[in-house]
């Protein structure tokens, strides 16, 4: 292998020798000595990229490349630093540094189930032993194995070809909350804990290698970005470019505030990009660590947006990178009630939905910025989601940047506008796929942040699906299923609301489903239905058999697709990873058996599944704090309700504020007309209840559903009061 280098290397210089050179600039005259220089991670030989920036760059942007310059190569410096991933493989979050969530490779229809893990058992029943994973947690590939971050039980190494366990190992003992990133030229997988160390493990093995402290923690998802020699990582306020041979620094920089995304790196302009948690938006030169730009691009202010505020997080997203048009991308979370602002629904034309967010800027979710000087490249016509219930809406999709043969680029989101897919028609029910223009010149008659309509398999605003692409294919992950199209034609004419871009359905996939009855292929040739859902897909794969709703005991918000080594790996919300491979869906694969975590190396328990001693079962209350150990019982709960909240599907009493993480009451639509009042209006934050009912799993936390008022009673220091009293005593509804 060396020596096919070495001679493709000699070869390459022996034909640059041929040609005559520019007089060198100072970037070339450093290349030739064999000084570090801006563009010392970048592969060689270069290519230059097929589009330039978007903007001039800027006299300082020393990283731009001149399409007809011909570079000098200092060649003792060249081997050991640039052995390129295979572009086949999705080794780190978001399958690259740029952070695209785009792989070219495709694996064509149809798919058969090739294994589970951490999933179903040979019935499809949900395996003993099975954990929730952590949230944005995804698959990543390397010598044929699979890896995967596991909270507290650190990182598993799945067999490729089966899915059976090859090694667990917790470095430090603390949580792995970050996808891992594979390194094909060391062998090496880089795994951040929250305990702030980046660990270099072999691998094959697991063993560790080497490991860099940072001094600071932190339980966000930060994956590590991995190009050439460096790998990037940030922690606590600083962001880190470290030799991947040696983990020794080549800078560190501090944002002055925390840093709630991981990094993004930029080839074209050797840059850096990271989010703070004051909501700026920091590019870093990779020369030398020094701060390019640094701006805070959105009026809103920083916290917890909750359910009406002028607040924003991007905390559980990361900045994409669109390397033809010199553009960073970052997605804003929001708060619940902009799903209905500046309107619901919203509209089916891009002038109008640029003249809105222009005249209220609060509400733009999806952000373009320039690489060159961090200004606003454009507006984008993206409105405002995720997926959440209860005055909650965590962090939404974030968007894929697609790179065609013939060099155009654009962007692939979740979009809004209406007409909606299903009915009502409100800001709730407009969220679509979408195509999202990054130049005025792609397609005639769309500009730069317009959006372009495609078909799809529905979903709310309140539900939309995290994406990612492989070639024409483009996944959805939604927390219940996993849809899947191919896009058969984008053609200029299509992409209006009327006349959308068209797409036809491939096998999707889902939780739980009975409608087919069981088999080892897990396969259901016409449509599924979720068990205890109402809801139908087209026609795929379901992951267990008759369960029920297992995600909601499960809980991790987020869901994913990876393509990659000719498998379609789907990470469900409840933390089961199905591979799916090429081949007659009707069949078995030779590595269909179910995988589960081995119980001899795995390390610690989730926090909401550590076993606990039980309270005794006595007939008086059980404070709110204690319900997760009597899932499956009815007992009476005490506590003071902390937050209070209408959805419009169900009244929401929870033990916290924000409800997530505890016990929360909640009183489903149909049963409202049996109160004397709204419920909303009756029980207000600071109010001490008890209420009876079975405690039951719901998005990774208890809860107990309240049909009649008696099952609530108000606690005074005096007395206690059934809400059904005030019916006796003659208080109506309005």
């Amino acid at each position: 292998m060396e020596r096919q280098i070495l001679i493709g290397v000699l070869a390459w210089s022996l034909a640059l020798c041929g040609n005559p050179s520019p007089s060198p600039t100072p970037l070339q005259t450093a290349e030739a000595i064999g000084v570090p220089s801006p563009l010392s991670a970048l592969p060689w030989p270069l290519v230059s990229p097929s589009a330039e920036p978007a903007s001039p760059p800027s006299p300082t942007a020393s990283a731009e490349l001149s399409a007809t310059a011909t570079y000098r190569l200092y060649l003792p410096g060249v081997f050991r630093q640039f052995v390129p991933s295979s572009p086949d493989e999705w080794t780190q979050h978001a399958h690259d540094a740029q952070r695209t969530s785009y792989t070219s490779q495709v694996v064509p229809p149809p798919w058969r189930w090739k294994w589970a893990w951490n999933g179903p058992d040979a019935q499809g029943r949900v395996s003993p032993g099975k954990f929730r994973l952590p949230r944005n947690s995804q698959p990543v590939t390397g010598g044929g194995r699979v890896y995967i971050a596991a909270g507290d039980r650190g990182v598993f190494a799945l067999d490729n070809a089966t899915g059976q366990v090859l090694w667990n190992r917790n470095p430090g003992g603390a949580r792995v909350n970050s996808t891992p990133a594979y390194d094909p030229e060391t062998g090496s997988l880089f795994v951040l804990s929250t305990n702030g160390v980046l660990y270099k493990l072999d691998a094959a093995t697991g063993e560790i290698r080497g490991q860099f402290p940072t001094g600071a923690s932190s339980d966000l998802p930060l994956p590590p970005a991995l190009f050439g020699d460096r790998v990037f990582i940030a922690m606590g306020n600083r962001v880190y470019a470290l030799n991947k041979f040696a983990l020794s620094p080549f800078w560190s920089y501090d944002a002055g505030a925390p840093v709630h995304t991981p990094p993004a790196y930029s080839p074209s302009w050797d840059r850096v990009v990271v989010v703070s948690q004051d909501l700026y938006v920091h590019a870093i030169q990779n020369a030398d660590g020094r701060r390019a730009w640094r701006v805070k691009p959105t009026p809103r202010q920083p916290g917890d947006p909750g359910s009406s505020s002028n607040n924003a997080e991007v905390k559980n997203g990361w900045p994409v990178i669109a390397e033809g048009h010199g553009l960073v991308l970052i997605k804003l979370r929001l708060d619940w009630e902009a799903m209905w602002k500046p309107w619901s629904p919203w509209p089916g034309d891009n002038a109008t939905m640029r003249s809105g967010l222009a005249a209220q800027p609060q509400y733009q979710a999806l952000l373009a910025l320039r690489l060159s000087d961090g200004s606003r490249a454009f507006i984008a016509n993206v409105g405002h989601g995720g997926f959440g219930d209860g005055g909650y809406l965590p962090m939404g999709p974030q968007p894929v940047v697609k790179r065609f043969l013939d060099g155009q680029e654009v962007a692939y989101v979740v979009m809004r506008g209406s007409p909606c897919l299903q009915s009502p028609c409100d800001g709730r029910y407009d969220s679509r796929l979408g195509e999202m223009m990054l130049d005025d010149t792609t397609v005639p008659g769309y500009r730069a942040g317009d959006v372009r309509f495609m078909q799809n398999t529905f979903f709310p605003t309140d539900e939309q699906a995290n994406l990612s692409m492989a070639g024409d294919f483009i996944f959805g992950a939604h927390w219940m299923f996993g849809l899947a199209h191919q896009i058969v034609d984008r053609s200029p004419s299509r992409g209006t609301s009327s006349n959308p871009i068209v797409t036809r359905n491939l096998p999707h996939i889902i939780t739980s489903a009975s409608n087919c009855g069981f088999s080892p292929t897990h396969y259901c040739p016409g449509s599924l239905v979720q068990d205890s859902d109402s809801r139908t897909i087209p026609s795929g794969f379901y992951i267990y058999y008759n369960q029920g709703r297992v995600y909601d005991q499960y809980w991790s918000e987020y869901a994913a697709w990876v393509i990659s080594n000719n498998t379609i790996y789907f990470v469900s919300t409840d933390g089961a990873v199905v591979a799916l491979e090429h081949g007659d869906p009707l069949s078995v694969s030779s590595g269909s058996s179910p995988s589960l975590p081995d119980a001899r190396v795995e390390t610690s328990w989730p926090e909401k599944e550590r076993p606990t001693e039980r309270a005794p079962n006595l007939n008086r209350p059980i404070p709110a704090s204690l319900a997760t150990m009597h899932v499956g019982e009815v007992r009476e709960v005490e506590g003071v309700i902390r937050f209070v909240f209408n959805n419009g599907k169900a009244v929401y009493l929870g033990f916290q504020n924000p409800h997530q993480g505890a016990l929360k009451i909640r009183i489903l639509r149909p049963y409202w007309d049996r109160f004397p009042l709204p419920p909303e209006q009756m029980i207000r934050p600071g109010t001490a209840i008890r209420v009876r009912g079975q405690i039951d799993w719901y998005q990774g936390d208890p809860q107990i559903l309240v049909e009649q008022p008696d099952q609530i009673r108000i606690v005074d220091s005096l007395w206690l009061t059934d809400l059904a009293f005030l019916l006796r005593t003659g208080v109506t509804r309005p």
